[in-house]
C-alpha cells in the first residue's frame, strides 16, 4: 500500500510541483537537511540544499490544516524547527520508556503520569518502534497572534485502516519504518515547512 499511495500522489501532481524546491523554505542555519510537508498531497519531502533526496507518505489532521488553537484537530501551516526528538530504539535524542515518557506543554518529560493523548510509548506513536520528532508549534509569530496548543510532532503510527495511515489530531503521521529513517536523518534545529 505504501508504494501504491506514493504512486497515486505522484500521478495527481505534475512532476514540476514535487521536484521543484519550495521557495518559501528558509535556508538552514546549521542543519544539513530541511523538511517540506505538502498536506494536500499527504507527502513529506527531505531536502539537502536544492536536492530533494527522500519522499514519504504522511497523514494530517482529521479537520484539515491551519491550526490556531489546542484541540481543533488541525495541522498547523507555517515555518517550524525540530525542537526535540525521542525514540525507543535510536542512540540519539531522548529515550522513550513504557509508561514513563510524555509530551507536556511542548516538553519531553519523564513522569509517572501525563496528558492522556501524549503517551509516547503507545501504538499511536509507533509502539515498539515509537519515534517522535517534535515541532515548535506555536512558533513566535503564532504566539503573538494568540495561537494555542502544543505537542505537534512528526511521528510514527502503528494504527492503519486498510493499509493507510490514520488521520491525526494535528500531528503528521508516518509509517513506523519511514519515521525511523527520517529520525536518523534529521536533528534538533532542522527547518520544517508545512504547506497547505
Amino acid at each position: 500500500m505504501h508504494k501504491a499511495l506514493l504512486t497515486a500522489i505522484l500521478l495527481m501532481c505534475p512532476a514540476s510541483c514535487l521536484r521543484a524546491e519550495p521557495p518559501q523554505i528558509p535556508a538552514p542555519s546549521h542543519s544539513v537537511y530541511r523538511i517540506a510537508i505538502h498536506c494536500s498531497l499527504k507527502l513529506l519531502q527531505v531536502w539537502r540544499g536544492t536536492e530533494m533526496i527522500k519522499e514519504y507518505p504522511v497523514q494530517v489532521g482529521v479537520r484539515g490544516v491551519r491550526k490556531t488553537r489546542g484541540g481543533d484537530h488541525r495541522t498547523p501551516v507555517g515555518d517550524y524547527v525540530v525542537s526535540w526528538m525521542a525514540s525507543r530504539n535510536s542512540s540519539k535524542g531522548f529515550r522513550i520508556i513504557e509508561g514513563k515518557t510524555w509530551c507536556r506543554q511542548n516538553q519531553f518529560v519523564y513522569a509517572s503520569s501525563g496528558p492522556p493523548l501524549e503517551k509516547l510509548w503507545e501504538d499511536c506513536y509507533g509502539g515498539d518502534r515509537a519515534t517522535v520528532i517534535s515541532l515548535n508549534y506555536p512558533n513566535a509569530k503564532e504566539k503573538r497572534m494568540g495561537y494555542s496548543g502544543s505537542c505537534i510532532h512528526i511521528h510514527a503510527d502503528n494504527r492503519t485502516i486498510d493499509g493507510a495511515l490514520k488521520k491525526s489530531y494535528g500531528c503528521i503521521h508516518m509509517f513506523p519504518h519511514d519515521a525511523i529513517e527520517l529520525y536518523e536523518l534529521v536533528d534538533v534545529g532542522t527547518p520544517v515547512k508545512i504547506l497547505p
